[in-house]
């Protein structure tokens, strides 16, 4: 293996932590496919432009603080906590489980992103 799929992991975390979505797009393989609560399959540059709709509702973007991870070869699973204050006040609060395959090149090939949807929805939606 020519990466590192833990350092590569936490290395997208930090673009979708920043909000950068064009780096963040670096990361996938062609093909790529994302699984979020609620919403399902969906491809690389939707996640995007879901994360670019919340830029201008969070003061700082995501702040995540990482819990722990587990590697089992290619697979990497990443346990955060975020508390990212709000524009109008308040904060996001969340809990995450992030688990990505990495394709032979260190591409994300998969990912699903498991959270508790009920405070995305009362923070960007509401």
């Amino acid at each position: 293996m020519s990466f590192d799929p833990e350092k590569t992991a936490l290395a997208y975390l930090e673009c979708v932590r920043a909000l950068d979505t064009k780096a963040m797009l670096g990361y996938f393989a062609e093909g790529a496919k994302i699984w979020l609560p609620g919403q399902g399959w969906m491809e690389p540059s939707q996640l995007a432009a879901l994360l670019d709709g919340a830029r201008s509702l969070l003061v700082d973007g995501i702040r995540f603080t990482h819990q722990g991870t587990l590697i089992d070869g290619n697979n990497v699973v990443v346990m955060t906590a975020c508390d990212s204050p709000l524009i109008r006040g308040g904060s996001y609060v969340n809990d995450f489980c992030f688990v990505f395959t990495f394709d032979e090149d260190g591409k994300i090939a998969r990912m699903r992103e498991y959270t508790d949807s009920g405070p995305a929805v009362a923070a960007f939606h509401s």
